[in-house]
């Protein structure tokens, strides 16, 4: 007997954990984005998993248990037609413009994927999924994808996540020391800070919920039909969400069981080899080596004439080599000391004993690279959680933030000196690196594992708060409160109206003078 149940044991681990068919759908156009989600995919094929992933960044050459649905064709528009060439620009635009265009950009990337051919021959494929995983950035009319082939749904947050995620799985956002991941705040506010933390969520809310997903939703139901279940309802029926972040590197929070910790899924564990080109350039550097990038999706090239001067004149005074990526072609002025390049392997570079500072953006995909290295950071963040990151790293000891709107020469020597010379600086990067390692499991091992978990048990109910089902009314006590607080108000109703009554002057008609016995007896 005992065979037996290990036999039937093992048949439902093979049944519902392995060879599973995935799809998984990426729609937003952002290459660090597909970093991390690409990291988790191609995990899920080595193992056995037979995905069909939807995106507009296909592998570069075919994977087994691998098949690609290119929206690249399509999505080529939706990048002309994008929010803003020079994302730059995004640093002096007012909080509610950067909202609103967000969501509005988010539904029309949507929409322009939910019509193209690629898509529609998803909807049509009658082998059926076993699971949906579905990208969480301004796309939930996808969610839809779940109900759809009647599959389980998995969410996954490329980075940190949203504040108004956490809403449709009761997970607690305690507003007095979580700080918005749009603010550079840190979770020890000032009461101004929370104040503004509070006005800037709540504001956040009210157009997320009035304007964006009223459109998603609709969108849902054009896709699927009008018989689909509310986008947030069917984002709530989620068995996991996976979320970009760890507690070393992002501020620690409550989070309940059904959301998974996943910060640096896409880090590698094993160092690739540098390219001949590279690995010279850094080995010959005998005084260190610093390495420059703003990430994928900002261009160096359009930092401005003053600050890019600034850049390179900074660097040609300095002793150690610096690689700078750098998309275009020519670089007037560049010093000997400088070597850029359109593309660099960033993890590899960092990972270089010679390298001692990395220059960054501040995104979240960066932070964790070089916190898993240990290298000190000097931030220069210009939108999204890019200024929350590098704050963190600042109260953290392990990077030095350099405003965008100050970048001069003598800015960019003294954070480049202060990083590469202060000892404090450095062993708390080291530190960060330590305490950031120091995990059970990987995290794309932990990914998997919730993954596959929610193969093997489908709605993943048990993981799911009842707070879930509460209205804002019930959740927030606000019913309690009311009923604790009517007595009191009833009361304070019933004194005033007593007091009133007894303070009153009495009307003339109302005071009649006393006739005595004598006079009547006069009248008489």
């Amino acid at each position: 007997m005992r065979w037996l149940s290990l036999l039937v044991l093992a048949a439902t681990c093979v049944a519902y954990g392995h060879g599973a068919r995935i799809l998984a759908i990426f729609p937003f156009i952002s290459k660090s984005h597909m970093i991390v989600l690409n990291g988790l995919t191609v995990e899920l094929s080595k193992r056995g998993h037979e995905m069909v992933v939807v995106s507009g960044f296909p592998q570069s050459k075919k994977l087994p248990n691998y098949t690609d649905i290119d929206l690249m064709p399509a999505l080529k528009e939706v990048i002309e037609n994008g929010p803003s060439k020079n994302l730059f620009e995004i640093s002096d635009m007012p909080f509610y413009m950067v909202h609103m265009m967000m969501w509005g950009f988010g539904y029309y990337v949507t929409e322009v994927v939910a019509n193209t051919p690629q898509f529609q021959s998803v909807l049509e494929d009658r082998k059926g999924f076993d699971l949906v995983i579905a990208e969480v950035f301004m796309n939930e009319a996808f969610y839809g994808l779940a109900n759809h082939f009647k599959a389980p749904l998995v969410l996954v947050c490329p980075f940190g996540g949203f504040h108004f995620h956490n809403y449709a799985f009761a997970n607690p956002i305690p507003l007095s020391f979580y700080p918005n991941p749009s603010l550079e705040y840190s979770d020890r506010m000032s009461f101004i800070e929370r104040l503004t933390n509070f006005l800037y969520t709540k504001s956040f809310d009210l157009g997320y919920y009035l304007y964006s997903v009223p459109k998603q939703d609709a969108l849902s139901k054009k896709i699927f039909g009008p018989d689909t279940p509310h986008v947030t309802e069917l984002e709530s029926n989620a068995v996991v969400v996976l979320v970009n972040q760890h507690f070393t590197l992002n501020y620690p929070r409550p989070l309940m069981p059904n959301i998974i910790e996943v910060g640096g899924m896409h880090v590698s564990r094993e160092v690739k080899p540098l390219d001949k080109d590279f690995k010279d350039f850094l080995d010959g550097a005998k005084e260190g080596a610093i390495y420059f990038s703003m990430g994928s999706n900002l261009k160096s090239e359009l930092m401005g004439e003053e600050r890019i001067k600034a850049l390179v004149d900074a660097f040609s005074e300095l002793p150690q080599r610096v690689l700078w990526k750098w998309e275009s072609d020519q670089m007037p002025g560049k010093p000997s000391n400088l070597k850029v390049a359109s593309w660099m392997p960033q993890q590899e570079i960092l990972a270089h004993p010679n390298v001692q500072v990395f220059i960054t953006h501040g995104g979240l995909l960066s932070a964790q690279e070089a916190a898993f290295h240990g290298v000190t950071l000097v931030g220069i963040p210009i939108f999204g959680d890019q200024k929350l990151n590098m704050r963190k790293a600042q109260l953290g000891g392990y990077g030095i933030l350099l405003d965008f709107n100050n970048i001069t020469k003598a800015s960019v020597k003294w954070a480049l000196n202060e990083a590469i010379h202060n000892k404090k600086i450095k062993e708390a990067a080291r530190q960060r690196s330590f305490q950031y390692r120091d995990q059970p499991e990987s995290p794309l091992d932990r990914a998997v594992y919730w993954v596959e978990y929610a193969l093997r048990h489908k709605n993943g109910k048990h993981l799911r708060s009842a707070g879930a089902d509460l209205n804002w009314v019930q959740l927030g006590m606000w019913d309690v409160y009311a009923a604790l607080l009517a007595p009191f108000i009833f009361l304070y109703w019933l004194c005033r109206r007593c007091c009133s009554k007894k303070g009153q002057k009495p009307t003339p008609d109302a005071v009649k003078p006393k006739t005595s016995g004598a006079s009547k007896k006069k009248k008489q």
